[in-house]
């Protein structure tokens, strides 16, 4: 069995997490830190987990007894200060869930710190890899968007993407990006490990929806290519890919709410292709890649332990 361990246990994510974990076949969770909240029940802060689990969240750290660290934070530096501050045995695989060490990842074998999207770094991933850190939700939305026509070396003209996002500290239609998004160089450089020479012009515009789960993005762009072409290189690219899949009509959110799913319609309109797809954020954008990530580190078939229910 895998034991594994997370830290900054009472985030959202990390209840997510948690709730993959302990129902995992391959996995064991050791234990759970979160110095706040030391003693309490996980199922008092995770309500998903009454019945489930009677653990209970630690202070302390037991790398002795751990073979996985999930690092789970939600302010800036925090993990990037807790592995500079631990002495973490080798053998420990780590996966950062905080996006902390996304600026030292790569998309090659045999580097430190792997870009944790597994669309994109499955090789890297199942080649000996011990660390890889989870991207921000919105950039794998647009990453899985764009990654086959990229790949293919479509020429595109400027490509528009407008994201409609989950966002608890903003008002339903409220502009959050406009032009610039500040992830953009995450996406760019994993765009250029496919194509080196890719440099079309990026806008976006990200708007709040007013929902609590899910990430809805369009895009579209000028192609030299015709729809049925669009079409094939999406289902070539897709094809071993374990959840994501191309949907004939417009998808929705509640297809992949609760789901490690993408779904994703391409059409061509006029001159333009349009590309619409969904996740749902906290799930296939976090955690439920965050444990994608960790099947393939430890060479366990992609599926086991995310085949997870849709939620109406």
């Amino acid at each position: 069995m895998i034991r594994a361990a997370v830290t900054g246990g009472s985030l959202p994510v990390a209840g997510e997490i948690i709730k993959i974990l302990i129902n995992h076949p391959d996995v064991e969770l050791s234990w759970v830190s979160e110095p706040d909240a030391e003693g309490a029940l996980l199922s008092s802060i995770h309500k998903g987990l009454r019945g489930e689990t009677y653990m209970r969240f630690c202070a302390d750290t037991d790398f002795s007894d751990t073979d996985v660290l999930f690092l789970c934070s939600d302010i800036p530096g925090e993990t990037a200060h807790f592995l500079a501050s631990n002495s973490i045995p080798e053998h420990i695989k780590i996966i950062d869930a905080s996006g902390d060490m996304l600026r030292c990842s790569t998309f090659a074998d045999g580097d430190e710190w792997i870009f944790g999207l597994p669309e994109l770094s499955r090789k890297p991933l199942v080649r000996g890899a011990t660390k890889a850190t989870v991207p921000p939700a919105l950039t794998s939305a647009i990453l899985l968007s764009l990654l086959p026509l990229v790949k293919n070396k479509v020429s595109t003209s400027d490509i528009h993407v407008h994201a409609v996002v989950a966002e608890e500290d903003a008002e339903p239609g409220e502009a959050l990006a406009l032009i610039d998004l500040e992830d953009s160089e995450h996406i760019i450089r994993a765009l250029q490990s496919l194509d080196p020479d890719f440099n079309a012009n990026m806008t976006f515009m990200v708007i709040c929806g007013g929902w609590h789960r899910g990430i809805s993005v369009s895009i579209h762009t000028r192609v030299n290519c015709s729809e049925d072409e669009a079409l094939a290189m999406f289902s070539d690219f897709y094809s071993d890919h374990s959840f994501t899949f191309l949907s004939e009509s417009l998808p929705n959110l509640t297809e992949v709410a609760g789901t490690n799913k993408c779904i994703i319609n391409v059409q061509k309109v006029a001159d333009r292709l349009v590309i619409n797809t969904v996740i749902d954020d906290i799930i296939k954008g976090a955690a439920a890649m965050a444990v994608h990530d960790m099947n393939l580190l430890f060479g366990l078939q992609e599926r086991v332990g995310l085949m997870l229910k849709a939620q109406s």
